[in-house]
């Protein structure tokens, strides 16, 4: 993935640096938005923290998909070195409008990951109360790959100051490849 390669799509994954401060205008607009009460986990997104302005691969793997020149989504990866797990994640699909593509955006990040940067691990925790990632979630990970790892307790609160448990998810190296092999058909 480098900037300015195009696939067939018509779509560009490029490190989130390269558009930082339009990145960081787009999630504060999220951050705003009711829905998204308990994806900004941490009480709210600071851009400062979370937005790099620089690319440094070897302690995060975040992207930007650029799609007829607007940031569609955002994929953002921390690194937990040497083990070469992907420990931190988080996505924004900032456009309700292209969600079948944005899967594909997911699939196309997950290669980069296992392949192209020698992942052996992501995993990625999501808030009980909210309901409609656990469900995308859980069917994910039933259907193609990857597991529900467990429940932790007492583990979230969100931006209004209500607490959630939340459930840990992964896929492995050996269960992504098993996926590819099938040709990323469902299980």
């Amino acid at each position: 993935m480098s900037k300015g390669n195009e696939d067939s799509m018509g779509i560009d994954l490029i490190p989130a640096a390269y558009a930082a401060q339009e990145l960081s205008k787009k999630i504060s607009a999220a951050s705003l938005d009711p829905e998204n009460e308990w994806f900004f986990f941490d009480g709210a997104f600071n851009a400062t923290v979370n937005l790099e302005t620089s690319v440094n691969t070897w302690l995060h793997e975040n992207y930007i998909a650029v799609y007829n020149n607007e940031i569609i989504a955002y994929f953002e990866g921390i690194w937990n070195r040497p083990l070469d797990i992907i420990s931190g994640f988080r996505t924004i699909n900032f456009s309700k409008k292209y969600k079948r593509l944005f899967v594909a955006l997911l699939f196309k990040y997950l290669e980069h990951l296992f392949v192209n940067r020698g992942c052996e691990v992501f995993n990625w925790t999501v808030a009980l109360q909210n309901e409609h990632a656990m469900k995308q979630y859980d069917r994910f990970v039933k259907e193609y790959c990857g597991h529900k790892v467990g429940i932790r307790h007492h583990a979230q609160k969100s931006y209004t100051g209500k607490i959630s448990d939340s459930c840990l998810y992964e896929i492995t190296k050996d269960e992504y490849y098993e996926w590819k092999q099938r040709g990323y058909k469902k299980r």
